[in-house]
């Protein structure tokens, strides 16, 4: 009898506070669970040496991490068997909220359906029928809480009932990229034999859900504050702050991961534990999937993952790749004193220093892109080489073209200031300008421009007088003496 009051006495206060943070609406551990374990031959990790892994080190016994902006894959382990994705699926039901609701607008009514379709034991978000609650404060705590009864009042709201959502889901997974091998029945997770994916396929689901700045900001925090809401017949409730299970993103847990971004938990008797994780560091952004993996294996097997991939891949941006060897020009009309002769290496500076333009690969990757910078890069020059230049100066702009990330525009600056010599002839912009701001429209006298012609004019005179002086004299022709007239007689 003890016993049974105890269970009825702990039932009761898990409808009150709902489950403890880590089990979601989907994640009510059960006896018949197996929790999976490491073989016994297995290599042991060393986090010394993150760049060995091997499957057999992971508890999941499905695994997959990728590079975010590529999609490339890094480590899998049976990446494409077919697995139950537990509450990760509510990864997909958000994003798909987040794309097609007015999350201002759009205000959701709790029905009642949305919380009898969940068991007491996997209702997480107090809500209550009637309660009205804005779109983007109910797809917050669905996240965050994983709650059931959200993800069914998204798919009422957007789809008019579960199934049709779950058609509306099917698409979109399509759609993304994914195979043949996923398949949604609900929008929350709950055990359904017809609801399944892959590891491979969900990664790139959440890939394309990392890229919703929305989605990225509620993922990253283990907590939500919910506004106070209103309702029929005093169904809203006051402001209450949710607490979730992603401990991968909480300072407080064993298991923080301090460049943890994300995502999503999940447990069901048959998904086991899983996690949807990402993680960001140096520029280098991760994505992980771990399926049927223990309590606190689906943490460590996602720390085990990120360490690798973060020895995988490297980033670097256009400014570095440019900085390693940067472009130098030589002025002229530089003072005699300059120790370098003219000599100017060229700065670089983002003309946008909002936009991201790190390049993210293998080193195979970065050192091609090393060797052909040139061929990624254009250089217009804006001004003529030639002193006076002042540092800073800009002297031309480079145009970077990237595969995923387009273009970008970068000013080639001076890094030194170079004086122009002393009684330097005008430069012919420096002529315009002299004569545009002359008021004169007569050229102005100089001796200058006198001698030139004048020498010349005498060298030519000179010249013509000595041709007549050594001119060859024609001889005179002989004379005759006149023909006398003659008669015939």
């Amino acid at each position: 009898m003890s016993r049974r009051l105890l269970a009825l006495l702990l039932t009761a206060a898990l409808l009150i506070i709902g489950l403890p943070p880590g089990i979601s609406a989907a994640e009510d551990p059960e006896d018949t669970f197996q929790a999976p374990s490491l073989s016994p031959n297995a290599i042991p990790w060393d986090s010394k040496h993150p760049e060995l892994l091997d499957p057999s080190m992971l508890y999941a016994q499905s695994a997959i991490l990728i590079e975010a902006s590529t999609g490339e894959v890094l480590f899998e382990k049976n990446a494409d068997e077919i697995m139950y994705p537990a509450s990760t699926t509510k990864i997909l039901t958000c994003y798909i909220a987040l794309q097609m609701a007015d999350l201002e607008n759009d205000v959701v009514t709790i029905s009642q359906s949305a919380i009898d379709l969940v068991p007491p034991t996997y209702q997480t978000i107090p809500v209550s029928a009637g309660e009205k609650v804005p779109m983007g404060d109910l797809i917050a705590a669905t996240l965050v809480r994983s709650g059931n009864e959200g993800a069914n009042a998204i798919a009422e709201y957007m789809s008019g009932s579960i199934s049709s959502f779950a058609d509306l889901m099917n698409q979109t997974a399509q759609m993304l990229g994914c195979s043949q091998d996923t398949h949604f029945a609900n929008p929350s997770g709950v055990h359904d034999e017809n609801h399944y994916t892959t590891v491979r396929d969900m990664s790139i689901i959440a890939r394309a859900a990392m890229t919703n700045d929305r989605f990225r900001e509620i993922v990253s925090s283990n907590t939500y504050a919910m506004p106070a809401t209103s309702g029929e017949n005093g169904a809203g409730r006051p402001q209450r702050t949710l607490v979730g299970g992603t401990y991968f993103t909480s300072p407080d847990s064993d298991y923080y991961y301090a460049d943890a971004i994300g995502v999503k938990t999940g447990f069901t008797n048959a998904a086991g534990y899983c996690f949807v994780g990402a993680a960001k560091r140096g520029g280098i952004e991760l994505i992980s999937v771990v399926f049927y993996s223990s309590r606190s294996g689906r943490w460590t097997d996602t720390k085990k993952l990120m360490e690798y991939g973060f020895t995988q891949v490297q980033s670097i941006s256009p400014e570095s790749l440019y900085a390693e060897e940067p472009r130098i020009i030589d002025i002229t009309g530089f003072a005699l004193d300059d120790e370098k002769h003219g000599e100017l290496t060229l700065g670089i500076r983002a003309v946008d220093e909002t936009k991201d333009m790190t390049i993210v690969g293998n080193s195979a990757k970065i050192d091609l892109l090393r060797e052909n910078f040139s061929e990624v890069s254009a250089i217009r020059w804006t001004r003529d080489f030639r002193a006076p230049v002042n540092v800073g100066d800009v002297m031309g702009i480079l145009t970077f073209y990237s595969e995923s990330n387009g273009t970008a525009e970068y000013e080639l600056v001076a890094t030194r200031s170079i004086a122009m010599r002393e009684n330097a002839p005008p430069t012919l912009e420096q002529i315009e300008a002299y004569t545009a701001a002359d008021e004169n429209p007569w050229p102005r006298f100089s001796w200058d421009l006198l001698v030139p012609p004048a020498a010349l004019l005498l060298v030519l005179l000179w010249l013509i007088r000595f041709l007549r002086r050594h001119r060859k004299k024609r001889p005179k022709a002989p004379k005759f003496a006149p023909v006398k007239k003659r008669y015939l007689r």
